[in-house]
């Protein structure tokens, strides 16, 4: 069992939609976790919404897997997991607990490109990606040709970035779109 917290409602973490609605997931108050707030997790999932049932969902950089988590809550078949802190992946495997997702979801507990060479080579493909790295530090170019290079999106798919509002991504393709909730931009590519 790990050392984790409840945060006051106002920072806490709930999932939006879908069957588990309304369950408070477990957050740890660290500097580096900065999870999607409920304006940005709805806006996504609106967007998302005609796709989500029945994918296979990949959340890269994965923290609390609040959006992993509200994509199985939402009707995807399965949802994987990539986080590098061992602290955080235990957080992750508590939450599917809460909600009752821990068949349908699988943990890595590694950095992104080393996750997305085990997903490669295991042969996995997905229809939606979620790349949600610490903001300014320079990974979602990385991670986005990563993930062309090995083919992991299935044809028709998403692969959706989060970052801050003033980052610049050169992600080598133009998005298929760009949304901006407060201080998060989500960028939406093929």
């Amino acid at each position: 069992m790990i050392n984790v917290l409840y945060l006051g409602d106002k920072m806490s973490l709930r999932v939006n939609g879908g069957i588990a609605k309304g369950k408070r997931l477990k957050t740890r108050k660290v500097k580096h976790l900065r999870p999607a707030t409920d304006v940005v997790k709805e806006a996504l999932f609106n967007i998302l919404s005609p796709l989500v049932t029945g994918s296979l969902f990949l959340d890269l950089f994965a923290g609390s897997g609040s959006i992993g988590i509200e994509a199985l809550s939402r009707g995807a078949e399965k949802a994987f997991f990539v986080e590098r802190d061992p602290l955080n992946a235990a957080l992750i495997r508590e939450n599917l607990s809460i909600t009752h997702f821990n068949k349908q979801a699988e943990v890595y507990t590694c950095d992104v490109f080393k996750g997305l060479q085990l997903l490669h080579q295991r042969g996995y493909q997905f229809n939606l990606i979620f790349v949600d790295p610490p903001f300014r530090h320079g990974f979602i170019e990385p991670s986005l040709e990563r993930i062309w290079e090995f083919e992991l999106l299935l044809p028709g798919g998403l692969i959706i970035t989060r970052s801050a509002k003033k980052e610049i991504i050169n992600a080598g393709e133009k998005p298929l779109r760009q949304e901006r909730y407060g201080d998060s931009v989500l960028m939406f590519y093929n």
